[in-house]
Formats: C-alpha cells, structure tokens, sequence
C-alpha cells in the first residue's frame, strides 16, 4: 500500500476526542472543532436536564430560606419598643421595664440577627450559584445552531439514545425560555449582602426567582426535554468520509469556528436575550436616565451623612443634658431626705436640685425639638429623593419587562425589585415609622425631665433612665455608630447601586454585541451541511442521491465477486 493511500485512509476515519499529535489538516481541523462543538452542546444538554431533575429540591431549599428570612424581619420589627408600649399597657411597670430592656438589648439582638441572616445569606449564595450553572447552560443552547444537528448530516454520529431532532427540540426550548434570564442578569454576591435593612426586599427577589425558575423548568419539561437520554460516557464521532470538497471543508470550518465564538460572545448572548424586541429602547432609556439616577444615590449618602451629624450632637447634647439631669436629681432626692433631719434646711440642695433639673429638661427639649426638625426636613428630602428615582427605575423595568412578556404569555416577571418597593412603598413606610419612633421615645423624655422634682421615687426613676441614656449614647458615640435612619437610606441606596451596576452591564453589552448582531445571527440561521444534489435515473426518471449511488454500486461489485 502506498504513502499516499495510507494517509487518505486515515484521513476518513471516524474522528474522536483523543490526543493526536499529526500535523492538522483543514479536514481534522473540521473534525475536531465539529467534535467540541457537539460535545459542548451536550454538556449543556445534561447540565439542564440534571437541574430540572433536581429542581423541587432545589426550590424547596430557597423556599425555607426565604421564609427564615421574614421570621428574621417580623424579629427584627419587634426589638426596638416604642414608648406606646408603656402608655397601652394595663401593667406599666412591667411595660416600662420592657421598654428599657428593649433598649439595653436591642444592639445586642440586632446583632444575633445579623450573624443569623449571614447565615441563611450563605446558603442562598450557594443554591444560586447552581442557579447559575443551569442558567449559563441555557443561554448557551440558545445560541446554539440548530443546523449542526439536522436528520439529514451524515457526518455526526451522536451518542446512542440521542437524536438530532432531540437536540434541536431542547434548542428551540431554551430559545424560547432565554428572555426570562434576564431577570437574574445581576451580581448575586453583591445584591444578597446581609443587611438586616434589606431584608424584606431580599426574602422577594428571592421568592421571585424561585417563580422564575420554576417557569423555566416548568417550560423545558414539556418541550419532551425529559425525554433525552444522555449517556456521556459514550463517545460523539464526527467522520468527514462523505464526499466534501475542499471549498465545503474550508466554509464549514469557518462557520463552526464562527458559532464557538458566537457561544463565548456576552455581548452578542445579551441581545440575543431580547429576541424580537428591539435592544435600542433600554439603550435610550438608560443613557437618558442614568446621570439623573446617579445623582439621587449620591443625594441620598448626602442625606445619610445629615442625619448621622446631627444625630451625633444631639447625643453630645444629650449626654450632657443628662448628666446636669442626673446631678440635679441626686441632689433633690438628698435635700428631699434630710429634710427632717435639717428641718429643712435642705430644701436648699432640693431647689438647687429642681433647677438642674429645669435646666437639664429645657435643654433637652431644646435638641429634641431642633432633632426632630433636622430630620423631619432630612426625612422628606430622602422621601422625594427615592420618588423621583424609583420613576426612572420603573420606566427601565417596563423596557425589560416588555422582552420578558414575550416568554411568559401574559404571565408578570418583573425584573429587579423595584415593583415590591413601589408598591408597597417599603421605603418610604420604613422612613416615616422610624421618625415616628424618634418622635415617640424622645420626646416623651425629654418632657419628662421637666417635671421630675417633689417626689422621691419619680425622681429616683428619672435619674435611673438619664444614667442610662448617659452610657447608651456615650457608647454610640464611642463606637461611632449611625442612626437607624441613615443606616436604612444607605442599605436601600446600596441594593440600588448594585441594581445600577447590573443595568449599565446590559446597556454596555447590548451597545456592543449590536455591532456583530446580524452577522452574528447570519452564521446561527445559515445551514451548516453542503445540500445533497440530485441525480436523475436514466431508467426511471427518479431522482436519488449520490450515497445511494455509492450503494448500488457495492452491492453490484458484492454480486460479481
């Protein structure tokens, strides 16, 4: 046998995915891109069905996360007591031990609640990122050419138990399902941060994607995907012994290496999530919203930053308007008890004790009073702050919700969490009750302190609670800590940072992946295979290929041997 006939032999066997040092040939060039890119196709294939399999599990697990997650917000409600505690209960000593307990307490426990949100937190991440896994796969199939896999190739041969036409239904299927990724195009490590502020609006976005999901799965299933049996082990062999010329062996190369590239173009899977809708209305709408949008998370830190200064002097206010307090009730309870002792002689310390205590009560209402104007102005800027950003952020949901409608047929999938909060006003609600609260506990406090002289007890209890305001805001200001205020405008402004991130990702990758879109889509829609032409029988008139010409003629040379 000669050289030459030995290499055009191992030219045209069978190809698999093994080592092979020979020089490469535009032929094995072919086989074995054409080999990966059925491979890869599959891999996906089987990491869908394995997670649709294993969905309900899945699911169920983000369910119990979701719902330790409102246990943790109804818990984290309930901490801090507000003073109509006191005034509503039958029992007011017990009521007013429980309001001061609930202040000793309620770092303490909004600690315990933090680490345990962490927790849950942890594991969320965790199922997410199987999430991902699954969702990576999907959108890969999506853009995956349905004309590698045609009934008509003779040049794959696919795993046994798979089909083709197999392979294109689950195709189709992920195409059909693909807008719907789009509400989960965010960065989960930096969305699901454990901000027991955040919370309520974590414990949706994750009962959204559970729905979300489930949808997905719901609509891979019926597309007979369950039906697909893959057996990884079993090798895809890619043989090129069909009669291909060297011009076809040449553009198929070229366009299998084209549609590897297309899998790994980001820019180019984000448009194609948008489907038939046009990708200019989110472009427009983000470049025209974006600088205003920017501008109220930086207004909102600014607003922060009021709060948490004026919140810190009245603290330092505070602590010294308790401390006049606690000096002047002191000094009352020990005129008031050496009065017959003195005969009394010392209502002196009394008096003098009646006015550091006026002092100390005016001085306090004072900064109660200039506090609460502070934040009330504060409060109302916060309020129009997230009005006007939460327009802009609904009028960029609309555009992507419209892609998302498509895939659903009539059913809600909103992206983000903007309809949750616009809603139900989350913000805005949390906004006032904490002013509301500031106004309860304060001033009732700083009213009282007013009127805390000509009796023993009273006094000794008043001088009880300004010792403790002295070491509660002592400590705060030790620690530095921020108001709740403040600290729940820059949870809430922190989520939305992390939303803007997410949404100049799309519009940076829809702008890019536009420019190579319709090339793009060109390669995915153009048939792979050269067409099989026709010869027609002499005899008969009847057109037949040029395989079963191939096959006449052995079994004719079969009959003379």
């Amino acid at each position: 046998m000669s050289l030459n006939v030995r290499r055009r032999r191992s030219m045209e066997r069978p190809l698999t995915m093994t080592h092979d040092t020979s020089p490469k040939t535009p032929r094995k060039e072919l086989q074995e891109a054409l080999c990966c890119y059925t491979k890869d196709t599959l891999t996906n294939v089987d990491r869908m069905r394995e997670f649709c399999e294993r969905s309900s599990r899945w699911m169920l697990g983000r369910e119990i996360e979701v719902h330790m997650m409102k246990d943790i917000k109804e818990r984290a409600d309930n901490i801090n007591l507000k003073f109509s505690h006191v005034k509503t209960a039958k029992g007011k000593s017990k009521a007013f031990k429980e309001f001061i307990k609930s202040k000793l307490d309620q770092d303490s426990r909004r600690a315990e609640l933090q680490e345990e949100l962490a927790a849950v937190v942890k594991d969320t991440l965790g199922g997410l990122e199987k999430l991902h896994c699954f969702l990576d796969a999907v959108e890969n199939l999506a853009v995956t050419s349905l004309h590698v896999f045609t009934e008509e190739n003779q040049a794959l041969h696919l795993p046994e138990g798979v089909s083709p036409e197999h392979v294109q239904v689950v195709i189709t299927a992920a195409r059909t399902v693909c807008p719907l990724l789009l509400e989960f195009k965010r960065d989960a490590s930096v969305f699901f941060l454990p901000k027991l502020q955040n919370v309520e609006v974590l414990s949706y976005q994750l009962d959204k994607y559970i729905r979300t999901t489930q949808e997905i799965c719901d609509k891979l299933e019926k597309s007979s995907f369950s039906d697909f049996s893959l057996k990884m082990n079993t090798e895809t062999l890619v043989d090129l012994s069909v009669d291909l010329s060297e011009d076809d062996i040449q553009r198929m190369l070229h366009q299998i290496n084209q549609l590897h590239e297309i899998r790994m173009n980001q820019s180019f899977r984000t448009v194609f999530l948008f489907q038939e809708e046009p990708c200019s209305g989110f472009i427009n709408e983000f470049s025209k919203r974006r600088p205003r949008m920017l501008q109220s998370l930086t207004d909102l830190e600014e607003i922060a930053v009021q709060l948490d200064s004026m919140s810190k002097g009245a603290k330092i206010s505070s602590v010294a308007g308790s401390s006049v307090g606690a000096v002047g009730g002191v000094l009352s309870i020990v005129g008031l008890a050496l009065i017959p002792v003195t005969a009394g002689a010392s209502l002196v310390l009394t008096m003098t004790g009646v006015g550091l205590g006026i002092t100390s009560g005016v001085n306090s209402l004072v900064t109660t009073g200039t506090e609460m104007g502070v934040n009330h102005k504060q409060q109302n800027k916060a309020s129009e702050t997230f009005k006007s950003f939460m327009e802009d952020v609904k009028s960029l949901q609309d555009c992507l919700q419209e892609v998302t409608q498509r895939a659903t047929n009539g059913v809600d999938v909103v992206v983000g969490v903007g309809k949750v909060l616009c809603k139900a006003g989350v913000i805005g609600k949390s906004i006032d009750s904490m002013f509301d609260a500031v106004k309860e506990i304060k001033g009732p406090l700083a009213l009282s302190k007013s009127a805390r002289a000509g009796f023993i007890g009273l006094n000794a209890l008043f001088v009880g609670m300004d010792i403790f305001f002295i070491c509660k805001d002592s400590v705060s200001l030790a620690k530095g800590s921020e108001t709740e205020l403040s600290q729940l405008i820059r949870a809430r402004a922190a989520l939305w940072s992390s939303e803007m991130d997410s949404w100049q990702k799309i519009h940076d990758f829809l702008t890019k992946g536009l420019v190579t879109s319709e090339k793009n889509k060109f390669f995915l829609e153009t048939p792979f295979y050269p067409e099989r032409k026709k010869k027609e029988h002499r005899d008969t008139g009847m057109e037949i290929s040029f395989d079963e010409i191939k096959q006449m003629k052995r079994k004719k040379k079969s009959v003379i041997q």
